[in-house]
């Protein structure tokens, strides 16, 4: 029997218009450009990815799902970034979705440079994104409880748009060395209107700001990244995201030893709610597991453990698989300029 989701969903989606579920990916660094566009061409090399996330997977028949593909390359006489990114997030037995492309560019700056060190060089990377975006709901597929009182397929609730485009746009910085970085985005620059039944409510802007650094180990300190081989290193980063009185903290480490990759995080608010006296905003530990399969493809297995939350029974977690492959790299070489030195998951 289908699930009862049908006020929710559209109670979700009018009432608190701009908030809804943010989407996102537990391995957003396999695919950066969906944190910000400044992350456009940040290999210095041409990378395409491709993201699959299965999320609740034990809530059937209801779908919480999450696709894109991306693909970056650096113009190095140019010092910027070119990406194209398109996403697809559908939820619940509604289907509600949302399906984005986006155009992005990011320009390359050196702001310094310790003593001719290039080990020590700093850069900053404005990054913009113009986006085409709709929302679109499944209205035949939701059971509503006039429905179920009557007897009857029929439902006194007024049907929304099928489908509601609008554009918008995406404004991030970002700074780094070859062993530091940090940066923050600001999305829905334009405020657009997204409502399914044509209300007036604008959505919210949303603020991230990110971050992390690298640690070499021992026998590894004075080594230069290399695009074939990285030496074995500890990298830590955060990620956190506010949206109108939401928001999400991710934070966690990576051990790198080529080829294998593992990564734990923790997503939540660790903060206790006056109200309840409870950790409300807790949700998962995710467990990562990266495998460098050839110097130019990679794949990537995560799984979010909702257990913090309680809901890991009637959930069933989350499964995420990136798969990226990156090319034109200057292999063997150790690459005269600094690049960001963020994980690969």
């Amino acid at each position: 029997m289908k699930k009862i989701v049908g006020f929710l969903l559209i109670f979700l989606l009018e009432y608190h218009s701009g908030i809804g579920q943010i989407a996102h990916y537990s391995q957003f660094y396999s695919t950066p450009m969906t944190i910000a566009p400044s992350f456009a061409g940040f290999t210095e090399a041409s990378r395409l990815s491709l993201n699959y996330r299965d999320q609740w997977p034990a809530l059937k028949p209801a779908v919480f799902k999450t696709y894109s593909v991306g693909f970056d390359h650096y113009f190095e006489r140019a010092k910027s970034g070119l990406g194209i990114l398109v996403f697809r997030d559908v939820a619940g037995a509604g289907k509600l979705g949302l399906t984005e492309a986006g155009l992005q560019y990011s320009y390359k700056i050196q702001v310094g440079q310790k003593r001719g060190n290039i080990n020590n060089e700093w850069f900053l990377r404005p990054g913009i994104q113009f986006k085409y975006s709709q929302r679109s709901i499944n209205f035949d597929s939701l059971i509503f409880g006039d429905q179920l009182l009557s007897g009857t397929e029929s439902t006194s609730e007024a049907p929304p748009f099928k489908v509601k485009p609008y554009i918008d746009f995406t404004a991030s910085l970002l700074g780094y060395t070859d062993l530091y970085w940090g940066g923050f985005s600001v999305d829905h620059l334009l405020k657009p209107k997204q409502s399914l039944y044509g209300l007036e409510d604008r959505m919210s802007m949303k603020f991230t700001v990110f971050g992390g650094a690298k640690v070499m180990l021992k026998g590894q300190k004075n080594r230069r990244v290399r695009y074939d081989r990285e030496g074995e290193n500890v990298t830590f980063a955060f990620n956190y995201q506010y949206w109108k009185q939401f928001d999400q903290l991710d934070i966690g480490a990576y051990w790198t030893h080529d080829p294998v990759i593992l990564g734990a995080w923790f997503r939540g608010i660790p903060v206790i709610d006056k109200q309840s006296k409870t950790f409300d905003n807790i949700d998962a530990i995710i467990i990562l597991v990266g495998f460098k399969l050839s110097p130019n493809f990679k794949i990537g297995y995560s799984y979010d453990m909702t257990i913090i939350s309680n809901l890991f029974s009637q959930t069933g977690g989350a499964h995420e698989v990136s798969l990226v492959y990156e090319f034109n790299k200057n292999l063997g070489k150790f690459y005269k300029h600094t690049i960001i030195p963020c994980p690969s998951f």
